[in-house]
């Protein structure tokens, strides 16, 4: 049994930093055809999204896993 938790409590650090993040606030810029680029960034990720919409979401949630940096 202590065996099994050891491996459960090494493991934990690994989980931690696989998931979501949701970031808000990004940086918008106007592209060619009425697409709008926004910029989700931290000083440990970065996300890019394209969009049609007028404006940016103020928040979007990203996969850790598709992280730009």
């Amino acid at each position: 049994m202590k065996k099994v938790l050891l491996c459960v409590v090494a493991l934990l650090p690994l989980a931690a930093q696989a998931g979501k993040i949701t970031m808000s606030n990004p940086d918008e810029q106007e592209l060619q055809g009425g697409k709008r680029l926004c910029t989700y960034e931290n000083s440990i990720y970065l996300f890019t999204l394209v969009t049609h919409s007028q404006s940016c979401p103020y928040s979007k949630t990203f996969s850790t896993w598709d992280n730009e940096k």
